[in-house]
């Protein structure tokens, strides 16, 4: 008989989340180390997106607490049981506020990534035009 209310999904679930961390890590320590440069203008738009995305995370996390209140099943041990598991899918290690939390912090990590590619543009264009000036 197959089992009901597992975790099918859960080893899906986490390779979401860690190829989100990956690729994000991975541009991340690509426009740490200057391999990535982007202008400004061409960013202006994934800066906008990002800032929404992130604010729309913060409003979420902020609007959801920590549950509100206890689930009510019953007052025996499989109601007390069930509510038990109803909260931790809620708010535990593998739960929507954990995804939220997660997803809110790749989305700052991915953000200050592409701020450092800007810098980095501007770093590399104010060094050409440093050496162009001095050929000219």
């Amino acid at each position: 008989m197959p089992r009901r209310g597992g975790t099918a999904g859960h080893q899906g679930s986490i390779g979401v989340y860690e190829s989100i961390g990956s690729a994000v890590g991975a541009f991340s320590n690509a426009a740490a180390s200057g391999q990535v440069s982007i202008e400004a203008a061409a960013a202006e738009d994934a800066l906008s997106r990002i800032s929404n995305v992130k604010n729309e995370l913060t409003t979420l996390l902020q609007q959801s607490g920590q549950g509100g209140t206890d689930v009510q099943l019953g007052a025996n041990p499989v109601g007390v049981a069930m509510a038990r598991k109803s909260m931790g899918r809620y708010d535990g290690g593998d739960s929507f506020m954990a995804a939220l939390k997660l997803l809110l912090d790749q989305t700052d990590k991915a953000e200050r990534a592409l701020r450092q590619c800007i810098d980095n543009y501007v770093d590399t264009d104010t060094g050409h035009a440093a050496n162009l000036g001095r050929q000219g």
